[in-house]
């Protein structure tokens, strides 16, 4: 993992989130992931949450390193624990490109104490092939991917932007896109 990744930040700005993680079809001039997660240890069986954060690409000269490579190293260095149990939940802008896809799988065949669900407002290139492999190899490794839809948006809202206590305003077509991306993406895990 990378020594050089930035602690996550606490929240992100409500005109970030809406140009972030507007769940379009094509969604131009948006070239980089933001990740929002939670970290929950598991207790006595049942989830006790512990930490959360947002995380961005970091594409500075030094780290050039895709949100979910953030996450890894940063979970790695300060958070798990091998005799601990973790509940892992991602809300990403996209879903990881094959290569986070692949380091993914690496961590979690290595960590059988994590488990992990990713929900993403968008899917990444999702037509081509090779985008398509890396989020059913996700899946193999037993990742859960969903779309993000109405509810997830709104947890995202209030639990992860400085929304000044305004309430999650969704947009023209959430509920359509949200339809169609995933219809997608049940034909790219079938």
């Amino acid at each position: 993992m990378n020594p050089q990744i930035r602690n996550p930040m606490e929240a992100m700005y409500p005109g970030t989130f809406y140009f972030q993680f507007k769940n379009l079809w094509e969604a131009n001039d948006r070239h980089e992931t933001w990740l929002c997660f939670t970290v929950e240890v598991i207790k006595h069986r049942s989830p006790v949450s512990w930490k959360r954060g947002v995380f961005r690409n970091q594409v500075d000269a030094e780290t050039r390193c895709h949100a979910e490579r953030c996450f890894l190293s940063w979970f790695c260095s300060n958070t798990l624990l091998p005799n601990k149990n973790y509940k892992v939940t991602w809300y990403s802008s996209w879903s990881p490109c094959p290569e986070c896809a692949g380091e993914v799988v690496k961590f979690l065949a290595r960590h059988s104490n994590v488990t992990l669900t990713i929900f993403t407002a968008r899917l990444y290139y999702f037509q081509d092939p090779y985008y398509q492999d890396g989020l059913r190899s996700l899946r193999k490794e037993g990742v859960t991917v969903e779309i993000m839809e109405y509810e997830d948006f709104k947890y995202c809202w209030e639990n992860f932007v400085y929304n000044n206590d305004e309430s999650f305003k969704p947009w023209k077509g959430l509920t359509t896109n949200f339809r169609f991306l995933k219809r997608q993406l049940r034909e790219i895990l079938q």
